[in-house]
């Protein structure tokens, strides 16, 4: 009776599938495998894939991210942990997300400082100011960042 609670437990929190002991590795495998197919058969539509913050545009499956500034469209070189901060901060432009919240989806090192975040940011910002976006991400003092001021 446990284990079945247990299963749907598992189930209503998100679980794809429960195995339970004893189970042969290699039915895992199949059920893994039988995951993976259906996650790469389901199709992405561009606004999946591709995130729009004016003048940012984030291409996430390409990776690549380009920033219009008076008309012309720039590719910015960026590294992974900067990619995935604008990236994150573009999804709610004017939300603010705490450092905490940029590591675990930016840095999932685990060993990272909070302070670490602050870092990548100020990298960030210098890529984007050499090309004339100033302000960007912008600070709330004492609880982190978002990619807009609001002003």
């Amino acid at each position: 009776l446990d284990q079945d609670v247990d299963k749907l437990t598992g189930l209503r929190i998100g679980a794809d599938d429960y195995v339970v002991k004893p189970f042969n590795p290699a039915e895992v495998v199949a059920r893994a495998q039988a995951v993976l197919r259906r996650s790469m058969a389901a199709p992405r539509d561009e606004a999946q894939s591709v995130l729009r913050a004016a003048p940012f545009e984030i291409d996430l499956e390409r990776h690549e991210a380009t920033v219009e500034v008076e008309g012309t469209r720039h590719t910015l070189a960026l590294t992974l942990t900067e990619f995935k901060l604008l990236a994150q901060l573009a999804r709610a432009p004017r939300r603010v997300f705490t450092r905490a919240e940029l590591m675990a989806t930016c840095l999932p090192e685990g060993d990272a400082l909070e302070r670490t975040v602050d870092s990548h940011v100020s990298k960030l910002r210098k890529k984007l100011d050499d090309l004339g976006v100033t302000g960007v991400p912008a600070s709330v003092r004492g609880v982190g960042y978002k990619l807009w001021s609001g002003e």
